[in-house]
């Protein structure tokens, strides 16, 4: 059954410590639902939740698993609207115990969302 909270559509390129992705936010996603009432707009949680997605199918496909433990700096600049597509960049580096994902959500050629992810690599298998 797929989630039907998922707008990550999908993974277009994975390198060593970059991500590029696409998410589409469908009118009929419950994301909307009361976001609200005659002016609909996804929430910023949603947009957080698309970048996390990413970020774990990436760490599954390396054959690892990390914890995301907090957000910095996240930034929402623009409203995104039903029907809308999105691209998704995750740039991730080590530093000490810590993975950073610097990310930036994107629609057509503006920006929507920004910030920093913080997580920790937990395992090296595949949950």
């Amino acid at each position: 059954m797929e989630n039907q909270w998922s707008l990550l559509k999908e993974i277009k390129a994975i390198n060593n410590n970059h991500i590029e992705a696409l998410a589409d936010a469908p009118a009929d996603s419950p994301w909307f639902s009361g976001h609200f009432p005659g002016e609909p707009i996804l929430p910023g949680i949603a947009l957080v939740n698309i970048v996390e997605q990413a970020i774990i199918r990436d760490a599954q496909a390396k054959g690892t698993c990390v914890q995301l433990q907090s957000l910095r700096r996240v930034r929402f600049t623009q409203p995104v609207r039903p029907g809308e597509t999105l691209s998704v960049i995750v740039t991730g580096e080590e530093a000490g115990g810590d993975i950073l994902f610097s990310f930036k959500v994107i629609r057509k050629e503006n920006i929507v969302c920004s910030g920093l992810m913080i997580a920790k690599k937990i395992s090296d298998k595949k949950i």
